[in-house]
């Protein structure tokens, strides 16, 4: 387990807690982000981490893939998209974020982290890069919500600290599935790239408001995927 990659992974919501708080970033910034992220690990992944991934683990490693993409529908049925940059959560009413939708997003980041339990994924900076592109803007729409929910500062900034500790935990959870070679957490990198796959092609097709074509957004996700395409080994 890498020290540093779990403490990127703790330092990042808070750091978005605290864009949200003072600064107060734009939306259309988030968006361009968001856009910029989901291309770059939509590319990572399948240029680089799916193809080693089926030729390390076989064919039967897809089930885990899909399974992880199956996960993250029934996540972001009570996470109501936040993981994908949505700031509208239904049902606050002005009172507390609901609980199944923390909940949901523990258990996205925590299933996250548990690969990089495995050195060599630690080690891999293309797709580090690219998961913590993909919190940055998760984590200020989950500030964003719990500032708009008229949470106190105190809750918002303890809220955000359970979830900055889900994906450390999971890194340290991913710990007791290392066999010899470390190829025990095969499945979790599966699981966790099905999560990615389907947040990244969200973003992609739905990040627009209305669908509609917006040049900014669209130079963005073309920026992302060459810069992702030019990682590959």
């Amino acid at each position: 387990m890498s020290p540093i990659v779990a403490i990127a992974f703790f330092a990042v919501p808070l750091l978005a807690g605290a864009l949200v708080r003072w600064m107060k970033p734009d939306a259309r910034w988030l968006r361009l982000l968001l856009s910029f992220s989901g291309a770059f690990l939509l590319a990572v992944v399948f240029l680089h981490m799916l193809p080693e991934l089926y030729e390390e683990a076989g064919a039967s490693i897809g089930a885990w893939v899909l399974g992880g993409f199956l996960l993250q529908v029934v996540l972001e049925f009570f996470s109501h998209g936040i993981e994908h940059g949505h700031m509208h959560v239904h049902g606050t009413g002005g009172k507390a974020l609901p609980f199944l939708t923390l909940a949901s997003l523990c258990i996205h980041s925590f299933a996250e982290g548990m690969p990089f339990a495995d050195p060599e994924v630690a080690a891999n900076t293309p797709f580090l890069t690219g998961v913590l592109l993909h919190k940055m803007p998760m984590a200020v729409a989950l500030a964003t919500v719990l500032q708009r929910s008229g949470a106190g500062m105190g809750r918002s900034w303890l809220l955000l600290t359970v979830f900055a500790l889900a994906a450390p935990l999971g890194m340290l959870a991913g710990t007791a599935f290392s066999g010899p070679g470390h190829h025990g957490l095969d499945g979790m990198l599966a699981l966790a790239i099905g999560m990615l796959l389907h947040i990244s092609t969200t973003i992609i097709f739905e990040s627009a408001p209305e669908h509609r074509f917006n040049a900014q957004r669209f130079a963005a996700v073309i920026v992302g995927t060459l810069l992702g395409a030019l990682t590959m080994h």
